[in-house]
């Protein structure tokens, strides 16, 4: 199953760690800590995105 994928802003479903990518995949920074029902940060980047780790 692939892993979900949420855009800045977007609300987070689960608190837990997340990675932020670029459009392109290549890791951008890791370790971000979001918690349920908060949303996730904005980026400097367009067309990034996060997953859960």
């Amino acid at each position: 199953m692939a892993t979900k994928k949420y855009r800045p802003g977007m609300n987070c479903e689960k608190t837990g760690k997340y990675t932020c990518y670029d459009k392109n995949g290549n890791e951008m920074y890791g370790d971000i800590d979001v918690e349920k029902d908060r949303r996730f940060p904005p980026s400097q980047e367009e067309g990034c995105y996060y997953e859960e780790q």
